[in-house]
């Protein structure tokens, strides 16, 4: 059998050949598009704000809004006897006894009281149930030749806040010394013969109302915060520009969000720029068959 095999002719040998069938495969990436780098510097811009927003707050005395107006405003709607106050009178740094101390405050229906108090041996005054937001004290030292002493000031009380019902201020009070009141005029005549030398500070006092100092602490602390977050997502954004990182840019639109500032600047155009990560087509890569 072999033998007879030996004579036919065997089958050439060629290179197999392949032929592509035309077949290309879309793989869609999640980064890298060349619009989202654009958003991402967008976002990068949004950050700068919230570092200026951030930067207003820490600078209470020069900023677009102050934290005399922050205060007031938050107590805009608060409920009228929700305010907690006290503090110390002293003269000349020693407590002042004796001292009747008038507080503004508001009823329910608008109208406008007084409250007193009187300051026990340490110069210590307290009140309950005022009105939060700006409104006016009065500090009256008696003195024995019936030529008495009054001033005047502008102050500002803490609203609740969203953890308390109450909101709690403390502002200490300087009584300026008898001899500061000898060339004033003595007003407010009484039958009896006495009289009253009345110091404002309230005209000087029209921008900036005395306040509780931990609230204006509160106030910059709030502005180290904005700029912290906005330093972070300056991170995020500067990251997810150089790699062109979807998740990245989001996660820094979220942060500077918390940014939002007097004007909410940087509140409104970290919602459009997250919103905008949402637009962009994936990045298509094409895998021949």
């Amino acid at each position: 059998m072999s033998d007879l095999l030996e004579d036919v002719p065997s089958l050439p040998e060629e290179e197999p050949v392949f032929q592509s069938s035309g077949i290309a495969f879309e793989v869609k990436s999640e980064d890298g598009h060349p619009v989202l780098k654009m958003i991402g510097i967008f976002v990068f811009v949004i950050c700068g704000l919230g570092i200026a927003n951030g930067l207003d707050f820490i600078n209470p005395e020069s900023g677009l809004v102050r934290p005399h107006e922050w205060i007031n405003g938050m107590a805009n709607g608060a409920p009228h006897d929700s305010a907690e106050f006290q503090g110390k009178i002293t003269s000349d740094g020693e407590p002042l006894e004796n001292a009747t101390v008038r507080v503004g405050f508001s009823y329910e229906d608008g109208t406008k009281d007084t409250k007193t108090n009187v300051t026990d041996a340490d110069g210590h005054f307290s009140f309950s149930q005022l009105t939060p937001g700006l409104t006016y004290i009065e500090i009256t030292r008696w003195n024995p030749d019936d030529k008495h002493d009054v001033i005047y000031h502008r102050i500002i009380l803490n609203p609740p806040s969203p953890l308390e019902s109450k909101g709690f201020s403390t502002i200490n009070f300087e009584m300026p010394m008898e001899s500061e009141f000898e060339n004033l005029e003595c007003g407010n005549q009484n039958l009896n013969g006495s009289c009253e030398r009345v110091i404002d500070y309230q005209n000087e006092e029209m921008d900036f109302p005395l306040l509780d100092e931990s609230a204006a602490g509160m106030y910059i602390m709030v502005g180290w915060a904005m700029i912290g977050l906005s330093l972070i997502a300056t991170g995020f954004a500067f990251f997810g520009i150089k790699k062109g990182s979807r998740g990245m840019i989001q996660t820094s639109c979220v942060l500077v969000f918390f940014t939002a500032g007097h004007y909410y600047s940087a509140c409104v155009f970290s919602i459009m720029a997250f919103a905008l990560t949402f637009t962009v087509p994936r990045k298509s890569i094409i895998i021949d068959a």
